[in-house]
This record gives C-alpha cells, sequence and structure tokens, in this order.
C-alpha cells in the first residue's frame, strides 16, 4: 500500500476506492495531485438497468494540495447483476492540468 501512495505522489492522478455490502457499492474517487491547485471538479454518473435509466452530475472547485490523496466525492449505488454503470471523473485547473479517470477502469 505504501508503494502505491509512493507512485501516486510522483504523478497526479485520479483512483477509485470501492467497498461492498450486498447490492450497494460505494464508490469514492480520489486525487493526488503532484502540484497543488485550486481545480474544477465535475463527475458524471450513468445507471442503465431493468429499473430504468439515471444520471448524474457535480461540478465543484476546489483547493486541492499537492501529494495528498484527497477524497472527491461518496457514491453509493445500488448496483444489480445486469446494470451497466459508469462514473467519468475530471479535474482540471482550466490550464495546464487536466485529469480524467473512468470507473469501471475495466470490464
Amino acid at each position: 500500500m505504501h508503494t502505491l501512495l509512493l507512485l501516486a505522489a510522483l504523478s497526479s492522478q485520479i483512483t477509485f476506492k470501492t467497498s461492498h455490502e450486498g447490492n450497494m457499492t460505494t464508490i469514492i474517487p480520489q486525487v493526488v495531485l503532484k502540484e497543488s491547485c485550486v481545480c474544477q471538479v465535475q463527475i458524471l454518473s450513468s445507471r442503465e438497468g431493468q429499473g430504468g435509466q439515471s444520471t448524474s452530475q457535480q461540478r465543484n472547485t476546489l483547493s486541492i494540495p499537492a501529494n495528498q490523496p484527497i477524497d472527491l466525492s461518496r457514491l453509493s449505488l445500488n448496483i444489480g447483476p445486469q446494470d451497466s454503470v459508469k462514473i467519468v471523473v475530471t479535474v482540471s485547473d482550466g490550464k495546464s492540468l487536466h485529469l480524467s479517470q473512468q470507473w469501471p477502469t475495466s470490464e
């Protein structure tokens, strides 16, 4: 685990912490930046399944310190076995920094 934190500190990146309890899945997008910034954070989530379709969007401006894992949000979704879920997280300072990551990262 310490190796992962060290690697995250060397480069800016977005990762996802997930936990499961029954059909409920909790997803916490985290960001680690190599330099501090006041960044725009956007989180788009979509879910499609037998119960229908839903989408949500969150936008916020955060002051993010350097080299520290910061939780950007906490999403709790009731995901059934046939559901399709996609979460896209984007962090940008409007200049040189633009990070984007999708969950799930691989199917």
